[in-house]
């Protein structure tokens, strides 16, 4: 019993930081240009069972499972044409540069604004400079006439999430370039990559998998009770 409760638990657990990430897809539905996270399970050790005595018999038990890591999914989202002369969605691959104190940061989400720092309108994002194809700070004389870097990873897995919808490099061998070729809609953001539908339905499979874990454990703890009773 002692086995099935901590296997329980371990799934237990493992539930709780699955609905953890749907928690943080759904909350960012409307987050402009969010890419949704995926979370991977690994088994946990597993031990051998000793068969009865002559016999071939290889049994394995396991330990139950834990998420081995979050992926970030960076399928498109859809564009939404909203009119604003400062709001920009990018078609296929690539990212926006935002230049903060320490360091650039990329984000897909486009809805910048303009900012008055030192007499001089910077194109701005959660406080950071968009940068331009030279990876320089975006000043804006002419809404008509900005133009944004997108720049493009050999690997998007380079990138972690950073909060605020913004990507860092967590591979100091990362490459990225500027995009040459890229298609940048004005007066467009792009939409979370998010389906409500997708998300609801796990999130239906993890609580009845919790619930599960959770019956085991309980149930264990009562057997292991009567045990001691027993032999008390």
């Amino acid at each position: 019993m002692i086995k099935a409760y901590y296997t329980a638990t371990n799934g237990a657990m493992s539930t709780q930081n699955y609905l953890d990430v749907i928690s943080n897809n759904m909350s960012n539905v409307q987050t402009e240009g969010y890419k949704k996270s995926k979370p991977e399970f690994s088994d946990l050790l597993y031990t051998n069972i000793r068969g009865a005595e002559g016999t071939d018999t290889e049994l394995k038990s396991g330990s139950g499972s834990k998420i081995n890591k979050v992926d970030v999914i960076f399928t498109q989202g859809t564009p939404v044409s909203t009119g604003v002369p400062t709001d920009f969605a990018i078609q296929g691959d690539g990212f926006f540069a935002v230049q903060f104190e320490e360091e650039n940061l990329f984000t897909r989400g486009g809805s910048f604004e303009i900012t008055n720092i030192d007499d001089e309108k910077y194109l701005t994002y959660q406080g950071g400079y968009v940068l331009n194809k030279d990876e320089e700070p975006i000043i804006v004389e002419n809404t008509d006439d900005i133009e944004v870097g997108v720049f493009v990873f050999n690997n998007n897995g380079d990138l972690q999430q950073a909060g605020n919808n913004l990507f860092r490099i967590s591979n100091e061998d990362a490459e990225y370039s500027l995009l040459e070729d890229s298609r940048v809609m004005k007066g467009f953001v792009e939409a979370s990559n998010v389906e409500v539908s997708e998300e609801m339905v796990k999130l239906i499979q993890i609580q009845r998998a919790f619930q599960l874990n959770s019956s085991v454990i309980k149930t264990a703890d009562e057997i292991e009770q009567t045990i001691n009773t027993l032999r008390g």
